[in-house]
């Protein structure tokens, strides 16, 4: 019992995945089992040990010739020199019997809550697992239709940029044809050749008339048939506006960083004026802003 308990079953479980609480109770319990059986062992041996004494005794009575009383008495009187060991062995023996049949009923129960526990787990895990699948599932099929919407407009947007290119090709050509057809008159080249020479043509009569302006003032400028005179004006009434406002905020950080240092002086001067006695002193002179 010995060698097929505590050798041959923990070398038959040595492939199967056990869990580390669940190993430390099977070699409680395989120690357990030792236990018993080197208790039975024990009882073996003591069992041995009376069969021995009989023999002895009917050996005895054979060569000594005793009757039936002589051999009672004879046993009798050794028998009553080992009651006092027997008793002892039987209480040591049913006292390892009582803890052999408590721990076996409290690994019993430990080895149902066990099985319990790892039902309840599995069960937990098998319904964790099916729900990550239907949540992974329906992740991908709402992925798939995004993307497939997705595919469908860009496929639209690229139709639509076909679309925009084609009729901007047809206007460029219809552009350059127009301006082909446009350069070709001569008459209208001849009117604007004739305007840009009285254009120049004024406006070297302007410079002599008045040589005050200086040779880059705007009135000099040849881009008056390209930009408005409105737009120009309008152009210069917002610079002027932004210079303004940047001279405002300049001045607005000036006068708060003088605040800070006048703030500064006047807390450093009431410092220095007042002293351990409650006497005042002349106070110190506050330093004026600088004037911005």
């Amino acid at each position: 019992m010995n060698g097929m308990h505590a050798g041959n079953m923990p070398a038959a479980m040595v492939g199967l995945p056990t869990p580390a609480g669940h190993q430390a109770e099977l070699n409680y319990i395989y120690g357990l089992v030792e236990e018993l059986s080197r208790q039975l062992a024990q009882n073996q041996r003591a069992l041995e040990e009376v069969v021995t004494g009989v023999g002895k005794v009917r050996g005895r009575a054979r060569s000594q010739s005793l009757t039936n009383d002589e051999l009672l008495n004879a046993a009798g009187e050794e028998l009553k020199n080992q009651d006092e060991n027997i008793d002892q062995l039987v209480s040591v023996l049913t006292e390892a019997l009582e803890k052999a049949k408590f721990s076996r009923d409290a690994n019993a129960a430990l080895l149902s809550q066990y099985s319990q526990v790892m039902y309840t787990m599995l069960k937990k895990f098998h319904e964790y697992k099916a729900k990550h699948v239907q949540d992974v599932a329906a992740w991908h099929h709402s992925y798939r239709a995004q993307l497939a919407e997705a595919r469908a407009e860009n496929s639209r947007l690229r139709e639509q940029i076909w679309e925009m290119q084609a009729h901007a090709g047809k206007a460029n050509e219809l552009v350059r044809k127009f301006r082909a057809e446009y350069d070709k008159n001569e008459k209208r080249w001849e009117r604007t050749v004739d305007a840009k020479a009285m254009r120049q043509e004024l406006r070297f009569w302007k410079r002599m008339a008045m040589p005050e302006l200086p040779d880059d003032d705007e009135f000099w400028s040849d881009d008056d048939d390209i930009i408005d005179r409105a737009e120009k004006e309008r152009q210069k009434e917002l610079q002027k506006l932004d210079a303004e406002q940047q001279a405002q905020a300049a001045q607005a950080v000036a006068e708060e960083t003088a605040a800070n240092e006048a703030a500064e002086s006047s807390g450093l001067g009431e410092m220095s004026v007042s002293n351990g006695s409650g006497v005042t002193g002349i106070p110190t002179e506050v330093p004026q802003s600088p004037v911005s």
